[in-house]
Parts: structure tokens; C-alpha cells; sequence
């Protein structure tokens, strides 16, 4: 059965489904890429590992570090003395790991990297991470490296300034920032609402190889249909959090 949503599927943005769709996604786009391209090129996948930060706890967060505090219940009278209880007692969870996906193309001939495709966590869209991706993201903008950008969280904050100023009024954004000769680099943006499915998107290679086409509608239904999201996803609660934009209804 299909997802309902003809586009991303919101119910996919739990943290209960995150994680492996995240994974799922960007081992189906280095498929596809490595079909359509020419031998010139191959994708592959880049995993970075970050460690959470304490105190972090969000919707579309991996909280992996915590603190509980408990007060010591005092021993019945009469009883045997005892090694003195602590006054607090704290349970530490064991912190934890994120794994990051984004796509590289490259060069066959001397492993080049051409294109860099980032697909956003949630990790990215929030403090310590948002800026430490700002940092990866104004440095691949600096380099002669085109850079992809698919942002399929309602949640968070989106990392580039030109999606601020003005803001986007919009669900999803997909993104392309091309090589430039000149002193300044332009991003394609595709905004995307709930309602309408995911555009095709161009991929930019090395001058003079035409784009290729990622289809990333046909990603999704894939990754849905394989890994059985319509008997893992309970369809009868809400929407998760954030609060869909207005002009959306389901």
C-alpha cells in the first residue's frame, strides 16, 4: 500500500523512523546516481559520527545524554543501621551516537569530489550542530564543489541564509548551489509543501556533462514499499509535531 501523502511522508520524521529512513534514503540516491551517470563519475556515501549534547531534548531529537533525579527514601524506624544514603541519587544515560549520511560524487579518474548532496538531520537543523554544519556548508560553497541540500524536516532551523532572508513560508525545501566563476554562488530553491509531490532535481557535474536527474519521488515509494511503512506506521494519530502550515489540510 502507498503512503497517503504524494510527496514526503510526515509520519516518517518521528524519531521512531528517522534514523533508518535517513539511512535508506541516502543508499537509494548513490543507486540511482550511479545509474544515470556516466562512467566518468560514482557516488558513495559519507558517514560522520557526532555525539549528542546534554540537555538536548526536541521532537525531532535523539536526546542520548540525561540526568533524572531522585530523592533517597528514608529507612523505616526500628530497622538495622545501614551505609549512610547520599542525600540525591542521579541516573546518567549512556551517551549515545548520530550517524550522518550525505552522497559525494566524484571523479573515477583521480576521486575528485565534484558534488556534495546533504541530506538534513535533525541534528543539523539545531545548536552545537547547526553550527558546525554552517561552518562544512560555507565551506563547500568556498571550494569549486557544487552542493545539493534536501531538507525533508518540517522541524528546526534551516541552515542557509538566503532561506531566511526572506523567510520560507513552506514545508520542505530542496536546494542547489552550483560552481561559479563569478564571486558569488546562487541557490536554486524549490519549496515544498506537504501537499505536492517532491520535484525532480537537477544534479550538477563537471562542465561540459549536462545535469542529472534525481528523482526523488521514486526514492521515497521505493524506500516506503521495502521497508513496510504502511503496517509500521499508525496513520490514526496526528501528524507529529511541528504544526502543519495553515494552507495544508489532511
Amino acid at each position: 500500500m502507498p503512503s497517503p501523502f504524494p510527496g514526503m511522508d510526515p509520519y516518517l520524521e518521528q524519531n521512531t523512523f528517522w534514523r533508518g529512513f535517513h539511512h535508506l534514503l541516502a543508499d537509494e540516491i548513490v543507486v540511482q546516481l550511479n545509474q544515470l551517470m556516466s562512467e566518468r563519475y560514482y557516488a558513495d556515501l559519507e558517514v560522520h559520527t557526532v555525539m549528542e549534547e546534554i540537555g538536548i531534548s526536541t521532537t525531532h531529537g535523539y536526546p542520548d545524554v540525561g540526568v533524572v533525579e531522585r530523592q533517597p527514601q528514608a529507612a523505616p524506624y526500628g530497622t538495622a543501621l545501614a551505609a549512610p544514603a547520599a542525600p540525591l541519587k542521579r541516573e546518567v544515560i549512556i551517551p549515545g551516537e548520530s550517524k550522518l549520511r550525505s552522497v559525494r560524487i566524484l571523479t573515477v579518474e583521480n576521486h575528485r569530489l565534484v558534488t556534495s548532496i546533504e541530506i538534513l538531520s535533525p541534528i543539523n537543523k539545531r545548536e552545537p550542530q547547526l553550527r558546525k554544519y554552517r561552518r562544512k556548508r560555507s565551506n563547500i560553497i568556498q571550494a569549486a564543489v557544487h552542493l545539493v541540500e534536501i531538507d525533508l524536516l518540517r522541524g528546526g532551523t534551516r541552515p542557509g541564509v538566503e532561506l531566511h532572508e526572506p523567510s520560507l513560508d513552506t514545508d520542505y525545501v530542496l536546494l542547489v548551489n552550483r560552481v561559479s566563476s563569478g564571486f558569488t554562488r546562487a541557490s536554486e530553491i524549490w519549496p515544498v509543501a506537504l501537499n505536492e509531490p517532491l520535484p525532480l532535481l537537477p544534479i550538477p557535474l563537471l562542465p561540459p556533462d549536462a545535469d542529472v536527474i534525481l528523482n526523488l519521488g521514486t526514492a521515497l515509494v521505493k524506500i516506503y514499499e521495502r521497508s513496510r511503512y504502511a503496517l509500521r506506521i499508525d496513520y490514526s494519530q496526528a501528524i507529529p509535531p511541528p504544526a502543519l502550515i495553515n494552507r495544508c489540510s489532511f
